[in-house]
């Protein structure tokens, strides 16, 4: 039975793979692609959100890039269509430049949402939507249980990891808490994904050694965003060069020159693509309750699952 297992689901990988159209003659012509990130505090109350971000896609264009990327959350939870992204649209479409920013999307007449990445096309249409695979909600990094029925532990989660193809070549996206897990990152590069776009909208510095990890082990270049209440925001080259970063928690800007000759070079010569043996990867797919190793091991006065012990505090 085992057997029988492991040879479908090295059947329907190998389908897969047969599926994936090459790159078009007009893609491999680009040698390299000019990009843009943008660090942005959360739009306060009574702002529209898209007042920012048509402002920095202006900048962008002026810099002559061809995509700018947006942190999670920026739009706040709107329907789509709406004025917001109207207002956003109109900028690409002005610009003729490819756009990235996240929202809640309301998606239903219940009010159901999703955390979705929105990718706007060089005519300002909506051309694609990622949405967020793993809710992030807990204490720092995460623990488990979660801490109420809140904000994305309310979400309707992602069930696919789509890419995309831009005129320049093929991108995929993450958003946040996903880029915790090997799989996304793993999963996209083998789906065709050359640059992979990680938004964030979280406190702390996006993690260098996820990026130059994932870029090194994937053969993908990365530009990654987050919110001003955190930093990190970064664009990086293939193999595990960053380029230029926001290292402060702040609102900020950069723009850097993706390498794609190099990184396509590596992605058509790589032993690690030519030796892969999906046959024998079908254990991963299996549920492994880790935690249950553990049941037997008191936990830390610090450990989430401890009980909060709360002192007096003297009257004043």
């Amino acid at each position: 039975m085992k057997r029988f297992y492991l040879l479908a689901m090295s059947l329907l990988w190998l389908a897969a793979t047969l599926g994936a159209e090459p790159l078009t003659p007009e893609q491999l012509a680009w040698t390299s692609v000019r990009v843009a990130a943008v660090q942005l505090p959360p739009p306060a109350r009574d702002a529209d959100p898209a007042d920012v971000v048509a402002r920095y896609i202006d900048r962008a264009a002026a810099d002559k890039a061809q995509l700018v990327v947006f942190p999670e959350y920026h739009l706040g939870k709107i329907r789509i269509p709406g004025p917001i992204t109207d207002k956003v649209a109109a900028a690409a479409r002005a610009h003729r430049i490819y756009v990235i920013v996240g929202c809640f999307e309301v998606v239903d007449d219940a009010g159901n949402y999703r955390n979705h990445a929105l990718l706007f096309g060089r005519d300002g249409a909506i051309i694609g939507r990622y949405a967020k695979m793993h809710p992030a909600i807990g204490r720092s990094p995460y623990f488990w249980p979660p801490s109420g029925k809140e904000g994305e532990w309310l979400m309707q989660k992602g069930d696919e990891f789509p890419v995309f193809d831009l005129d320049f070549g093929r991108i995929g996206i993450l958003t946040c808490y996903d880029g915790y897990f090997p799989e996304p990152f793993r999963i996209l590069s083998l789906k065709g994904a050359e640059i992979l776009v990680w938004i964030n909208g979280r406190g702390g510095s996006i993690e260098d050694y996820i990026v130059k990890s994932a870029m090194f082990q994937d053969y993908v270049s990365m530009v990654c965003t987050n919110q001003a209440r955190g930093s990190g925001t970064m664009i990086a080259d293939y193999p595990n060069r960053i380029l230029k970063i926001c290292p402060e928690a702040k609102e900020d800007y950069i723009v850097a020159d993706l390498d794609l000759r190099h990184l396509r070079d590596w992605r058509k010569n790589s032993r690690t693509f030519h030796q892969r043996r999906p046959e024998v990867y079908g254990e991963i797919l299996e549920s492994y309750p880790v935690w249950e190793d553990y049941a037997a091991l008191p936990d830390l006065p610090t450990s989430p699952t401890a009980p909060v012990r709360r002192t007096r505090r003297p009257l004043r």
